[in-house]
């Protein structure tokens, strides 16, 4: 687990809480208590121990006096509890995560600004597949209520057992298979990202063969206006610098165009890569998080 596109990428800067009152001692001392808490959750959540990161989430939220102020704070560590909800049912499917997941989310798409749209458009879109998830969960589980009340009342054993077989079997070729259609984009992903890099390191070499060839255009002409200062008349001479002057310009026009088009080309494809990362895998285009003395956003994801 490590922070999306090779690093957490800050979007708001942390801030004092609004209204929040002159530091004191016991201030300071809720601060440090709250940042170690949640410092530690993350490690935990990183590490894959979930339940652990919950757990520590939770006493930092506890420990936030229930005052307008702290507001903001509750609102990240119930969203980062959430997420570790969403992170535990993959490794440990209980239907309990994903309703305690759903209703967190639910309660923090309430406090997010009307004029935050693009925020309040992902965490919906998240809140929307959780959801589903829930649906094909209870799905699942009232099928197989179904299926082990049958088996208990004796009534077609063989056919309840194997409908249960039958729908395990079906739900694990499907994560397999998302599991796969996930590795395939992050490799394709990985591809693209790669050649765009080397397009745009052509293309920057070619925009600098570029600045040479205008460069030395440029000397070809003072050299020529030197020539008529000294009063120099032999057309050899300028035919000579001519010649010089049109390889250059020709260098010049020749490379700016490979170059524009190796770079946008390589910009493209790093873009379109980057995009296909995200896609394969699963992560907020925006999260918030914790941040020492208030709270911010950041944008993660998997590796």
């Amino acid at each position: 687990m490590a922070a999306g596109l090779a690093a957490a990428l800050t979007l708001a800067a942390a801030v004092p809480e609004a209204g929040a009152a002159a530091p004191t001692k016991a201030g300071d001392e809720l601060n440090a208590k709250i940042s170690a808490l949640a410092q530690e959750a993350q490690t935990r959540f990183e590490t894959a121990d979930y339940a652990g990161a919950i757990e520590l989430w939770t006493q930092a939220y506890a420990a936030l006096p229930n005052e307008a102020a702290y507001d903001k704070r509750r609102n990240v560590l119930a969203y980062q509890i959430a997420q570790a909800c969403v992170e535990a049912y993959e490794l440990d499917p209980q239907l309990v995560y994903l309703r305690k997941a759903e209703r967190l989310f639910d309660n923090y798409l309430k406090t997010i600004s009307a004029k935050d749209t693009t925020t309040t458009a992902k965490v919906q879109g998240t809140l929307d597949e959780l959801r589903a998830k829930i649906a094909d969960a209870e799905a699942r589980e009232a099928a197989e209520k179904k299926a082990a009340t049958e088996a208990a009342e004796g009534r077609d054993d063989g056919e309840a057992e194997a409908r249960l077989a039958a729908e395990k079997a079906s739900a694990s070729r499907e994560a397999e298979a998302r599991r796969a259609a996930a590795e395939r984009e992050a490799k394709r992903s990985r591809r693209l990202t790669i050649a765009g890099g080397a397009l745009t390191g052509a293309g920057a070499i070619a925009l600098g063969v570029m600045a040479f060839g205008l460069a030395r255009g440029a000397r070809v002409d003072r050299d020529g206006e030197a020539a008529k200062a000294d009063g120099v008349t032999d057309p050899t001479v300028y035919r000579d610098l001519l010649d010089q002057g049109t390889v250059a310009n020709t260098l010049a026009i020749a490379t700016a165009v490979a170059g524009g088009v190796l770079v946008v080309t390589g910009i493209g494809l790093i873009g379109a890569g980057a995009a296909g990362q995200q896609r394969a895998r699963r992560e907020l285009g925006l999260a918030p998080t914790w941040l020492r003395g208030g709270a911010g956003l950041v944008l993660q994801g998997r590796f």
